[in-house]
């Protein structure tokens, strides 16, 4: 059996750390989110943040999930529908949890009428923030999520970059930390099944102090598949208190991209690497390139600070087509660059795409990035 003790609060300083035992699997310990001590949250917001991930973990391994301290009826409740879809999408790799928990008899009375956004400094990020600037009052970064907690050099250069673009928004910037994915990663993989789990409990941490979530879209409508965040699960996490919206899902990557082309903030602070190489944007992974792609098609990758002006196709083609996340985005720049006939763009991503498609299925890779992400261990918060 999976079991979540009560979760304890500590204050540290000018933060606050929620820790709470996590047993019943492997790796086991202590569970810890460290946030600013102005968001320090409440015993009933703790309680619910420890279900979603608890719930994945219990399902990844085929055991029950027994939590200690009461939590949300609407969530519990949800939790069955949630089920009902991840075990649609997995049906090999997980088995329905039976879950061990009482509900509140009441909830705690909301007074903070705010709303949060999740803000990596990514496409997607800048897209949710500019869409709903007259409704986001916060924005929020987890170190330890896209940012190994032991990269303290990254992670002080993510901050800078965080902070300048948060006062240019005028939002104010949540900056968490936590080691959840040292529990996650050896049973689930983060991008297809954990992180959105993982992203809507640290929000649930913050809903003593803010009653809606924008949570960035991945992929349009027409793009959907099984996916850590998705517009089927997004909402479930949603509490009496909080409410989950999945936003975005209306534009594809290539039209987010071309929306956020003119923010002189993305132009200075836009992230959207994976990799290690570099200060801040490598330049050569596959999210680099296409977005580098889309950018240039639109006529401003010469404006972005971050990035580097140099399309290498050829790298490109080597790296080529790994996952269906990949085949999606190869798609939208396809046909962006037909568009705007640019035929050596066009000629690449298309034998690239030809490529991929005529490789017997059973030889497709995982997505790569994900799969390096699973390596990662992750240092105590």
């Amino acid at each position: 059996m999976v079991k979540i003790h009560t979760p304890e609060l500590k204050h540290e300083g000018d933060e606050v750390v929620v820790t709470a035992r996590l047993s019943g699997i492997t790796p086991s310990g202590i569970l810890r989110y460290r946030l600013p001590k102005t968001y320090a949250p409440s015993p009933e917001a703790m309680a619910d943040a420890m279900l979603p991930v608890g719930l994945l973990l219990a399902m990844a391994n085929g055991q029950s999930l027994e939590l200690e301290a009461p939590v949300s009826k609407q969530l519990l409740e949800n939790s069955t529908v949630v089920q009902d879809v991840y075990l649609s999408w997995h049906p090999k790799k997980m088995k329905r949890a039976q879950i061990i928990a009482t509900t509140r008899e009441s909830e705690p009375i909301q007074v903070a009428q705010r709303a949060l956004s999740t803000f990596t400094g990514g496409v997607d990020s800048f897209y949710t923030l500019d869409k709903h600037a007259d409704k986001v009052s916060s924005i929020l970064f987890v170190h330890g999520f896209d940012v190994r907690l032991k990269d303290t050099e990254l992670r002080s250069r993510m901050s800078a970059h965080l902070k300048a673009a948060a006062n240019t928004a005028g939002k104010t910037l949540i900056e968490g930390a936590s080691n959840i994915r040292r529990f996650l990663n050896p049973h689930l993989v983060w991008s297809k099944m954990s992180h959105g789990a993982a992203i809507s409990g640290v929000v649930m941490l913050l809903s003593s102090h803010h009653n809606r979530f924008y949570f960035p879209a991945s992929y349009s409508y027409a793009d959907q598949y099984p996916w850590g965040s998705h517009p089927l699960i997004d909402p479930l996490w949603s509490t009496e208190y909080l409410k989950v919206i999945h936003d975005g899902a209306e534009a594809t990557r290539v039209e987010k991209t071309q929306k956020i082309s003119d923010n002189a903030s993305a132009q200075q602070h836009l992230r959207i690497c994976f990799q290690k190489k570099g200060d801040y944007n490598c330049g050569e992974c596959s999210k680099c390139i296409r977005t580098k792609i889309a950018l240039e098609l639109s006529g401003v990758l010469n404006k972005f600070e971050t990035l580097d002006n140099t399309i290498d196709l050829e790298r490109l083609d080597a790296l080529g087509i790994k996952s269906q996340s990949d085949l999606v985005f190869a798609t939208e720049n396809l046909n962006f660059a037909r568009e705007q006939s640019r035929d050596d763009i066009a000629s690449t991503l298309n034998n690239m795409i030809v490529r991929y498609n005529s490789r017997p299925k059973e030889t497709e890779c995982a997505d790569t990035i994900q799969s390096e992400d699973s390596q990662r261990q992750h240092a105590q918060v």
